[in-house]
């Protein structure tokens, strides 16, 4: 396994993962499915499929250790990115509760500095556990379905 094309693909797909699941509105479909976390472990696989000119086939370990540390930098990368959009980010997860008829005290208030660093270390403490479980499944399924038949 070539270390620097898994440097790279680990870092896009895991820099990928923390953008577009902790930009406001984006992470609401992040939330629901994880679908960005499952994507960057698919993109990761792939990427690296990319750099190395498509030839080497990718255990299903190697795959999972791609898609854990994609997944891993993504959360790392997600809690500044929520830290930076928490402003925008709170009020959309307070509306969302009211909408879904969630009672008591909401945890999420925007523009007091240490709710919006507290909320990014409960986010980031969820994502370190979530995100590298589902990023090493998209990337196990990525590597399965590009698996190249040997003769």
């Amino acid at each position: 396994m070539n270390t620097r094309s898994f440097l790279l693909s680990v870092l896009i797909a895991g820099v990928g993962i923390g953008v577009l699941g902790n930009l406001p509105v984006c992470n609401l479909i992040n939330c629901a499915l994880c679908i960005w976390v499952w994507a960057g472990g698919i993109a990761a696989v792939l990427l690296y499929r990319r750099f190395e000119g498509g030839e080497p086939s990718l255990s299903a370990g190697q795959a999972a250790g791609l898609g854990a540390l994609s997944g891993l930098l993504g959360a790392l990368v997600g809690a500044i990115v929520f830290s930076i959009t928490a402003s925008v980010s709170m009020p959309l997860f307070n509306d969302l509760a009211r909408s879904l008829n969630v009672e008591g005290d909401l945890p999420f208030k925007a523009g007091d500095l240490g709710n919006m660093l507290g909320a990014a270390f409960i986010f980031l403490v969820v994502d370190a556990v979530l995100y590298p479980i589902f990023g090493a499944l998209g990337a196990i399924i990525a590597a399965s379905m590009t698996r190249q038949k040997q003769a």
